[in-house]
């Protein structure tokens, strides 16, 4: 089910998603054709990754995503999350189940396990920017709750948010050194700001040694 998100400034709407990098395989399928790098997907189309294999997608808006490994999404006004691991960076919108997400460019996270405890959805974890929570049925009542860089928040099956908590240093750097960072070649947009995001959230940590990435003046061939 795709979510509207009525109350949320507007951005430019995302119809098409296009194969970008597949790293460790080549498990990667529009809907049910296996897919190669520059196919896309339009709306209202899955893309799924199985097995071991991760891809990097960019949106006709500009933006970017990177899928972990058995990962599954559909393209539409909101990126909707079936399941596994989506990284988005940039001006589009993710949902899961009953909660939707609405950014104007940021880089979070949105993560869905099918295996999770009963009663759970989903985790948001913004990464870099902020964004406007929206969970429920009703999204044209909602009232939108910021999630902050740093931040994450789980959220019911039935749409309830979680407690919102900070992202520890640890895992913070876990998630920059994990699957949707490693080895692609393609930086993300706003990618050269983590570095200055994750020394200001956590002062007392070196977030080069943690593996954040250093802004560099030479194009980006891969974080580490």
């Amino acid at each position: 089910m795709l979510l509207s998100l009525p109350r949320l400034p507007a951005i430019a709407q995302v119809n098409q998603a296009t194969i970008q990098e597949i790293l460790d395989g080549d498990r990667v399928f529009i809907e049910q054709e296996q897919a190669t790098i520059s196919d896309s997907a339009q709306f209202r189309q899955t893309i799924r990754t199985e097995g071991e294999t991760r891809a990097s997608i960019t949106f006709n808006n500009g933006a970017a995503g990177r899928l972990g490994q058995n990962a599954s999404v559909t393209v539409g006004q909101c990126i909707e999350v079936e399941r596994g691991q989506l990284l988005i960076s940039g001006p589009a919108n993710g949902c899961v189940a009953d909660f939707s997400v609405a950014v104007q460019g940021t880089i979070y996270t949105i993560e869905k396990d099918p295996e999770s405890p009963q009663g759970s959805s989903g985790t948001l974890r913004v990464l870099e920017g902020n964004v406007q929570l929206l969970t429920g049925k009703d999204k044209r009542r909602a009232t939108p709750l910021q999630v902050n860089q740093g931040q994450q928040i789980g959220i019911t099956q039935i749409g309830l948010p979680g407690t919102l908590r900070a992202i520890p240093p640890e895992e913070y750097a876990e998630i920059v050194n994990g699957p949707l960072f490693k080895d692609y070649r393609e930086s993300l947009p706003n990618q050269d700001k983590l570095q200055g995001v994750c020394q200001s959230l956590y002062p007392s940590y070196d977030c080069a040694s943690l593996g954040v990435p250093v802004a560099s003046p030479e194009p980006i061939r891969g974080l580490w």
